[in-house]
């Protein structure tokens, strides 16, 4: 018996250091993310309300153009610190729903959650109508020591 308790304890304590060792809040999610496709630096951010994504910088320094865009005004004009997410809301269990995300790379825009995985990867779900007819992507938080710190460049207010 003394045994069974001895083992019971332990696992207690260790089940509660697993618990406690890294918990996450709802700001853990703010700061500059990588893409999944390892070229785009996006920095999310709290605005009015809601959390936003503007585009902070790339990881190559490349400065690419809004080329997709059905406004042809804009196909000429850098992405860098374009809102290229909106409207999100906290709702809970580490996870931000209601937003919306631009996808450069085709120029449209997709209704999307977001869930925080952990300190380091955020799921991003884009998807049109209802969440099973979407992409998901893996975001990996962003790290000066990878993704060259020259390259961040979000320093600039703009949300446009």
């Amino acid at each position: 018996m003394t045994t069974f308790l001895r083992t019971l304890f332990l696992l207690f304590i260790f089940q509660s250091q697993v618990a406690f060792s890294n918990p996450l809040t709802e700001t853990d999610i703010l700061g500059g993310w990588v893409n999944q496709a390892g070229d785009g630096i996006i920095e999310i951010k709290k605005h009015d309300g809601y959390y936003i994504g503007i585009i902070a910088g790339s990881t190559d320094g490349k400065d690419r153009k809004d080329i997709n865009n059905s406004d042809t005004e804009r196909q000429a004009k850098s992405l860098l610190h374009v809102k290229v997410m909106d409207e999100f809301v906290y709702t809970g269990d580490f996870t931000w729903e209601d937003g919306w995300i631009y996808d450069p790379n085709n120029g449209n825009t997709y209704s999307c959650e977001m869930t925080l995985i952990d300190q380091k990867t955020l799921k991003i779900r884009g998807y049109i109508g209802i969440t099973l007819f979407g992409r998901t992507e893996i975001w990996n938080r962003y790290d000066p020591e990878l993704h060259h710190p020259d390259r961040l460049t979000s320093n600039d207010n703009s949300t446009d």
